[in-house]
């Protein structure tokens, strides 16, 4: 028998405004000042400070009485703008000036998902290759995420979030193969049902054949006509084996440092670098005509809405400077030895110790971390970079596997070119200055800095 029940729950779900914020703590310094920008033309009540020595330029619409020539004026003004869309270059491969669509991290951040699954995306798509591939094993991903957050993650974790960054533009990231990428896209187009299922088994269960054009034996496997598969080949050829490969930047990226860390006599000062270069306000001439009687109930509704969207911005953009500094000066603190030996001593560190010396959730240092760097007199450092796990030398004393890592990469820069060494070679070479690891390792984290095998490495001297 069916029954009608009702049940009460509770669901947790961002506002628009939350999401927005947490989107100011991912965007750099310069993409800041864009938003800015892009704030003012969309709000008539925000407006850029000037210098005392310069002369403002009034460009607030006059009131004449008419509510409909005001609204109208502003909106004219931009209309332009209303499809402006903020653009990031966090993940790598995503080209700011080519499509009209966010980077997939910001995409990723917009969704408004809970703390577990951020976190899950984030390093998803931080481990992506720049064809937008994934080729970390899960149990990788697993392992770092609960060593960074103490999650409890485990593989269908893992899948879920994945389901979801494989559905953001361009559609396919994060797949594990190339079948898998063909298969999200020709899941999420709007064409014939029954040509979309052929599609898809072509790709997953005829893929060589399909490869290699065996077009006879695939009408036969297939049951179908030339015709149709002409049209099967023909939607395939529209999509991207390599989604991420379409969004690579070719031009030259330039890094804008966020914070500057100075010693200044015997104590570290951490700045942005940027803070003061565009400062917004809210427009005396429009709280003036808020405030005054004679002006009409629905011009006042109409600056209400304004008003109440500027003053949430402005503390926002207090808030992101408040939160990103608070972030950085903890850095700074818990890696003094770094910044002291002029980066020659990375201490261990996870993103949820930040996280629980200035008491802040894991997400929010996340945020703050993804995509800045920070100007030293010894080099511009991503934020990223201070983050890693533990490493035990024979001595006893814990140091980060990024310095690891780096003793592989001065040994194999140091060898000779007609004689490169083996990974066991290596090992064997590291032991000798305390760093007690397995040949695996020593793969591992060759592979993780893309440096070839011994034997590509190898080069004929003449």
């Amino acid at each position: 028998m069916l029954k009608n029940v009702q049940r009460l729950s509770l669901h947790q779900k961002l506002s628009p405004q939350a999401i927005q914020a947490q989107l100011l703590l991912t965007i750099p310094a310069l993409e800041l000042e864009d938003e800015i920008k892009n704030q003012i033309e969309q709000n008539p009540l925000l407006e850029e400070e000037v210098n005392n020595d310069e002369l403002p330029q009034d460009t607030s619409p006059e009131y004449n009485g008419d509510v409909e020539k005001l609204i109208g004026e502003f909106q004219s003004q931009n209309s332009e703008e209303s499809n402006y869309r903020h653009k990031s270059n966090s993940t790598g491969f995503y080209d700011s000036g080519n499509k009209n669509y966010d980077s997939p991290l910001d995409q990723f951040y917009r969704l408004g998902l809970n703390e577990k699954d951020e976190l899950i995306g984030v390093e998803i798509i931080g481990s992506l290759d720049d064809d937008g591939y994934l080729r970390v094993p899960f149990n990788e991903l697993i392992t770092d995420l609960n060593d960074k957050y103490s999650l409890g993650a485990n593989p269908d974790d893992i899948e879920r979030v994945l389901k979801i960054i494989n559905k953001l533009e361009p559609v396919g990231l994060g797949a594990r193969n190339v079948q898998e990428s063909l298969t999200i896209q020709l899941e999420e187009m709007d064409i014939d049902s029954r040509i979309k299922n052929l599609c898809i088994k072509m790709v997953n269960k005829h893929f060589e054949d399909f490869t290699h054009k065996h077009y006879e034996k695939l009408s036969k496997e297939l049951g179908i006509t030339n015709v149709t598969l002409n049209e099967m080949f023909d939607v395939i050829s529209k999509l991207s084996p390599h989604p991420g490969l379409n969004e690579m930047n070719s031009e030259t990226e330039y890094i804008y440092p966020d914070f500057v860390a100075t010693k200044v006599s015997d104590k570290w000062i951490v700045e942005l670098t940027r803070d003061s270069e565009v400062r917004v306000k809210i427009s005396p001439k429009y709280l003036e005509m808020f405030e005054s009687k004679s002006t009409p109930e629905d011009t006042k509704e109409f600056i209400r809405g304004k008003l109440e969207a500027a003053r949430w911005f402005l503390n926002a953009v207090k808030s992101r400077k408040e939160t990103m500094l608070k972030v950085m000066k903890s850095i700074v603190d818990k890696q003094t030895e770094f910044f002291e030996s002029s980066g020659e001593k990375l201490k261990p560190m996870f993103e949820k110790d930040i996280a629980e010396e200035i008491g802040m959730d894991i997400s929010t240092v996340s945020r703050v971390v993804r995509g800045k760097y920070v100007q030293t007199d010894f080099g511009i450092y991503e934020l990223k970079y201070f983050f890693s796990s533990a490493y035990r030398m024979e001595t006893g004393e814990d140091i980060s596997n990024k310095m690891v890592k780096e003793k592989i990469k001065e040994i194999i820069g140091k060898e000779d070119k007609s004689k490169p060494l083996s990974d066991d070679h290596v090992m064997e070479l590291m032991k000798n200055y305390g760093f007690n690891i397995a040949r695996r390792t020593v793969a591992k984290y060759r592979e993780s800095m893309r440096i070839p095998k011994a034997t590509l490495r190898r080069k004929m001297v003449l």
